[in-house]
């Protein structure tokens, strides 16, 4: 259930701000690997908005291998 954590509005209300200042650079294979976590743990947790989209448990099998690839990558 870490996905509802980070999703409530009151945790992140309470939390203390980064100054905006430099910006780092951003690291692409490890953002993707993230994105697809956070959609798969949707997706499994939801049959009916999986059905809504079409999308099978084998897909998500198919991004899980996508995702950890992706993560072996951004190391």
């Amino acid at each position: 259930m870490d996905l509802l954590k980070m999703l409530d509005p009151a945790v992140h209300h309470t939390t203390t701000t980064a100054s905006i200042g430099k910006r780092t650079k951003t690291n692409g294979p490890a953002t993707a690997a993230v994105l697809i976590r956070i959609a798969s743990e949707m997706l499994e947790t939801s049959p009916t908005l999986r059905k809504r989209m079409g999308i099978t448990l084998s897909d998500l099998a198919a991004a899980d291998k996508v995702r950890k690839e992706l993560a072996r990558r951004s190391m």
